[in-house]
């Protein structure tokens, strides 16, 4: 298992242990990567990797995954040195899905989306005018 060392692993514990303190409940990963200012990807990896080493548990509810320590002593055997780092590529993904966000939301608060929905149902309506008003064809011929 490779992409965390003893350092970030005792980070994160330190972490989860802060935030269980000052709200009284196991914190969430994305609380855990506001406070440590890391990308939320990167905490999500590490903290499954915690996970399956036994060091972190990852309570899953209905609608949030919390992060509890269960044994510090299970990260001493990670590296102390870190191998290939990913932690640039999670965090461009993060800022492209914010980006993604952004203008969705930009395209729904502007009135362009019902704008756009306007056009299409007026397009469909002249459609429709026009397919009435051909005639059809006598399948029997004219008479």
């Amino acid at each position: 298992m490779s992409g965390i060392t003893r350092s970030e692993a005792h980070l994160l514990l330190a972490g989860i242990r802060v935030l269980a303190h000052t709200q009284q409940r196991p914190p969430t990963p994305e609380q855990l990567a506001e406070l440590l200012q890391l990308p939320a990807t990167a905490v999500r990896l590490q903290l499954v990797q915690l996970a399956d080493l036994g060091a972190v548990a990852l309570l899953t509810s209905a609608f949030e995954t919390h992060a509890e320590v269960r044994d510090h002593l299970a990260v001493e055997p990670l590296p102390v040195e870190a191998g290939p780092a990913i932690a640039e590529d999670l965090e461009a993904f993060d800022r492209r899905k914010q980006q993604e966000k952004t203008k969705m939301a930009h395209l729904f608060d502007s009135g362009e989306h019902d704008q756009r929905q306007q056009d299409k149902l007026r397009r469909m309506d002249q459609d429709l005018a026009s397919f009435r008003r051909k005639k059809p064809t006598n399948p029997f011929g004219d008479g």
